[in-house]
């Protein structure tokens, strides 16, 4: 019998037997088709999930959302095979799986809305960030005026010291110190014959003009202080604005989607609408495994088993 690669690789990936598949009807060929086509939709939709949410949010690079996306592809083919390959579909897994599905469909179309209305997000995104900026700047400015404070009431104190000073100075620019010499005239004998009493001035620098050169250097140093703290609330506010973009993540960005998606009814029903797509693939097999008439393939596994019975229950007998 010619070999079939789509069967094949339809039996691998179901977890039919490939053999049986391909001595069957060709109803069993169809569903084997049938359901390979529904798994590989299924993968195909989380594999971009799970990439768009790699890349998105873990910051992982272009190899680890590909690892991510074959992670995900690998649970749902193994998720889908338990249905696939149950002989009795009985009503609890059934039951499991619906809400799996509403699960998975909530995930899905939540990250799926994330990608779509990404330009709603960002806009809605910089707008709390300025309100967030906002408060925070608000609280460094806070900070920064009571240095500012602290440094004009300093500027003051010198300021006020520097009048007293200069005045001092303008009215003595230099300090002038007397002092007498007296000359006394002796004879031979010692006996003092006469005195001559002579005064000298000295004129020196004010020491207090060394003072005021001080006050002026200290003064210029904390204006350029108060300068600098205030040329510092630009640099904050974008530093501010860096890290909070930064520490943006994966709920802040649910959060933000919310509002955008209960904000307006077209967005809300894009929402529905992507669930229920989402809701209706991931349904698929459970449908296909409920709805379709058992296959030979079916028949000839549930005979086989049928026939194992027997022999076990001939053997214990």
């Amino acid at each position: 019998m010619k070999k079939n690669p789509w069967l094949k690789f339809g039996c691998f990936l179901t977890g039919y037997n490939y053999y049986l598949v391909q001595h069957s009807s060709e109803q069993s060929s169809k569903a084997v088709k049938k359901f390979t086509s529904a798994v590989l939709l299924i993968v195909l939709v989380w594999m971009f999930i799970a990439y768009s949410f790699a890349v998105r949010y873990l910051h992982v690079g272009v190899f680890g959302a590909v690892m991510a996306s074959l992670i995900a592809a690998f649970v749902v083919i193994q998720i889908e095979r338990i249905i696939i390959l149950s002989t009795k579909v009985n009503k609890w897994s059934v039951s499991f799986r619906i809400a799996l599905a509403i699960v998975m469909a909530i995930l899905g179309s939540f990250i799926l809305d994330q990608i779509i209305f990404k330009d709603d997000i960002e806009l809605k995104k910089t707008q709390i960030m300025e309100d967030r900026v906002k408060i925070a700047v608000k609280n460094s400015e806070n900070e920064i005026d009571e240095q500012v404070k602290s440094i004009d009431a300093s500027i003051q104190q010198l300021e006020a010291r520097q009048k007293v000073v200069s005045e001092d100075l303008q009215k003595n620019p230099v300090i002038v110190t007397s002092y007498t010499n007296t000359s006394v005239t002796r004879d031979n004998q010692g006996n003092r014959i006469n005195s001559t009493n002579s005064t000298n001035k000295m004129v020196n620098e004010n020491p207090k003009k060394r003072e005021l050169e001080q006050i002026n250097e200290q003064i210029n140093i904390l204006n350029g202080q108060k300068f600098k703290t205030l040329g510092s609330l630009a640099s904050i506010k974008a530093k501010k604005e860096e890290d909070l973009r930064k520490s943006s993540g994966f709920i802040d960005e649910l959060n933000i989607l919310h509002d955008v998606i209960t904000s307006s009814k077209i967005g809300f029903t894009v929402y529905l609408l992507f669930f229920l797509f989402f809701l209706s693939i991931e349904l698929f097999v459970v449908t296909i495994k409920l709805f379709d008439k058992a296959s030979d393939y079916d028949k000839l596994i549930h005979h086989q088993t049928e026939v194992r019975l027997k022999m076990l229950e001939r053997l214990n007998g």
